[in-house]
């Protein structure tokens, strides 16, 4: 039993405390941000007590991957870091993890000057900055060292996207991978192997076939696994951890864990879309709403996606959160190669995975909070702070209510985006409570927090 005397900022009671290594009826004390105390039966006086009774506690959710204010095409995506943050907050996330965008030769520590004065003081979670290497990586290959030694310790390259003046050759991929691995960073790859989309995608349009599903057809699993496997091969030669973004692919899966098996450094991640929507979407009315890269896939991939998630294959799951709103999906006038390409997720992530993970069998809670908070953490150098509930921990906490049945409305979500792709879609629960560093953030559903107190995470 804690003295009785000890004070605490915030105390919360009887809630059901999940970690990744289990769950159990705790008291949780917090003071000056940081957890002080976690107790079957903490004694003790606060400032503020939450009854969690019947509730879930988990650590706050890490979205490792998200895209606010970015340019795509001839727009520029919905959410900037401060609603795409509150979003998040109201989604149980505490922390994402956003990318610099390279403008055409500016070098690496300009474009990150620029995206972090993007999310100064408007971010209301914390934020991490993963810095993309997209323009003459030759030429800044001597800045890695100094950003790695910032903070700054994972880096993004892309396999594709030649047109748009952002992909890397496989030559070119082996000297960053080389450098960033010699200094301590990671480096991330978004894998599709460019001869095989642009071939495609040229043989489509060219063909008129300019409907949303050619998206699919143009991007195929084949291009995924393709870029896995070389990259993985690089990757295993120079002893390197290599970590994937955006899984979507029973092919590019397999190739991710024969590449393991031949004891490759691998890391994969997916996203909620791979694993609840598939390519029939695309057929719809309003098929090009949902025109992402990599594209949605069938039923077998994203059941091959959820086991693997299952069985601890699955690293991490982020959303890759780039949403537009329907006028800005609508100017591509519904052909594939001209529709933004992207999808709000960030504040639908928890509420999904807990619903049709969790609540239908598919993972256990703690495998839950594994790949949405304690995993992430160890990958991206957080652990000293944030991912789990902790005595010495940041408190940033979530307050799930398994006990309410809502639905996703677009209407209701805190983002800029005014439809979801999730519309609909049935949730096991509700988010009660988000602390970020034991701020109350979200109440009942609602941003209630000091706007834009997000901290820079160097790690």
């Amino acid at each position: 039993m804690a003295d009785s005397l000890q004070q605490f900022d915030l105390l919360i009671r009887n809630g059901q405390m999940v970690t990744a290594y289990g769950e159990r009826r705790a008291d949780i004390g917090v003071k000056d941000g940081k957890i002080v105390a976690i107790e079957s039966d903490l004694g003790g006086e606060a400032r503020r007590v939450i009854d969690a009774a019947g509730w879930l506690v988990l650590p706050g959710v890490i979205d490792p991957h998200t895209h606010m204010g970015i340019p795509i095409k001839d727009t520029t995506s919905a959410d900037d870091f401060a609603s795409g943050s509150e979003a998040a907050a109201c989604g149980g996330v505490t922390t994402i993890f956003d990318f610099t965008v390279q403008e055409k030769g500016q070098s690496l520590k300009e474009a990150l000057e620029v995206r972090l004065q993007k999310a100064r003081d408007r971010c209301s979670v914390d934020y991490g900055i993963h810095v993309n290497v997209t323009d003459a990586p030759e030429r800044w290959l001597e800045q890695i060292p100094e950003l790695i030694a910032a903070g700054f310790r994972s880096f993004k390259v892309f396999s594709t996207y030649r047109e748009a003046g952002m992909m890397v050759t496989w030559e070119q991929f082996r000297r960053i991978l080389q450098q960033v691995h010699a200094h301590g960073g990671l480096l991330l790859l978004h894998a599709e192997d460019n001869a095989l989309v642009e071939s495609q995608t040229a043989a489509n349009v060219n063909a008129g076939r300019l409907a949303p599903i050619y998206h699919a057809r143009s991007r195929t699993a084949e291009a995924e696994a393709k870029a896995v496997k070389q990259a993985a091969e690089i990757a295993g030669e120079l002893g390197a951890r290599l970590y994937i973004v955006h899984l979507s692919s029973r092919a590019g899966l397999e190739a991710g864990l024969r590449a393991r098996e031949q004891g490759v450094d691998i890391l994969l991640e997916t996203c909620p879309q791979y694993l609840l929507l598939d390519e029939s979407k695309y057929r719809q009315p309003n098929g090009h709403y949902f025109i992402t890269t990599p594209p949605l896939r069938t039923r077998d991939d994203a059941e091959a996606l959820w086991q693997a998630l299952r069985d601890g294959h699955i690293d991490t799951v982020g959303t890759d959160h780039c949403p537009f709103t329907r006028a800005q999906k609508e100017s591509g006038s519904g052909k594939f190669h001209l529709t933004p390409n992207g999808l709000p997720g960030v504040e639908t992530l928890l509420p999904l995975l807990y619903t049709y993970g969790v609540a239908e069998g598919r993972i256990a809670l703690p495998r839950l909070v594994q790949v949405l908070a304690k995993r992430t953490a160890e990958i991206f150098g957080l652990t000293d702070r944030k991912g789990d509930i902790r005595v010495g921990a940041d408190a940033d906490l979530v307050i799930w209510n398994p006990n309410e049945e809502t639905a996703i409305a677009a209407e209701n979500l805190h983002g800029q985006a005014d439809w979801s792709p999730y519309e609909g879609m049935r949730i096991a629960g509700r988010v009660e409570y988000t602390l970020l560093r034991g701020q109350v953030l979200v109440e009942q559903g609602e941003f209630v927090g000091e706007r834009g107190k997000g901290e820079l995470l160097r790690r």
